[in-house]
């Protein structure tokens, strides 16, 4: 069993929500493609003063690369002008597919975000690489065989994904997902990868 752990105070988490001013906090978990996006939501929650906010005014682009195939994709997923758009978000959907059975599932847009937000985070300090997706979405029947799967798991309704990024450590990785306390961050150094989901605050090492 996964071992559940507090998130220690220190954790760089002041020097993230620094930089950061707070705007990562408020990212919301929407299941479906709405007219009023979520950014447009936090946008009346956050400081005019803080810088990093522009992040949520701007277009939302990241770049995937899948471990399992070896694709790698630049995605549009959201424009100040148009919102979320359809075609980024279909492309999301297929590039976090489950490539063992080659299923696509809707994809959680507060996932995406959070995606979005880490990679901006990185990028700014200078680590130019993609992010790592060695899980997306699963398929319920094959999550079952899994060995340390939960047999709830959020990856089976589109809600959850394994990362890591090459330039970052597995614990800098945890500290950047823990510090946007927008879901659940499980802790796998064993593995080299970083659990983020859209579910309850929450902190494991596995």
């Amino acid at each position: 069993m996964d071992k559940v752990i507090s998130l220690p105070g220190d954790l760089s988490r002041r020097t993230f929500l620094k930089q950061a001013g707070g705007a990562f906090l408020m990212l919301s978990g929407l299941s479906a493609l709405s007219e009023r996006s979520d950014a447009e939501e936090l946008a009346v929650r956050i400081s005019v003063d803080n810088p990093f906010a522009a992040i949520w005014q701007r277009p939302r682009e990241v770049v995937i690369h899948r471990q399992a195939t070896g694709e790698r994709r630049r995605l549009l997923l959201w424009h100040p002008h148009e919102g979320w758009l359809q075609d980024g978000y279909s492309e999301a959907c297929f590039m976090l597919r489950d490539v063992a059975v080659g299923e696509v599932k809707q994809i959680d847009l507060g996932l995406l975000n959070m995606l979005y937000a880490i990679q901006s985070w990185y990028l700014a300090n200078s680590v130019f690489e993609p992010l790592v997706v060695t899980s997306g979405y699963r398929n319920a029947v094959r999550n079952l065989g899994i060995e340390g799967a939960a047999k709830n798991s959020m990856h089976t309704t589109g809600r959850a994904a394994d990362v890591r990024v090459r330039g970052l450590t597995t614990t800098q990785l945890w500290q950047m997902a823990a510090a946007l306390r927008a879901g659940g961050v499980g802790y796998y150094p064993g593995r080299g990868f970083v659990h983020i989901d859209t579910g309850r605050i929450r902190y494991w090492q596995g």
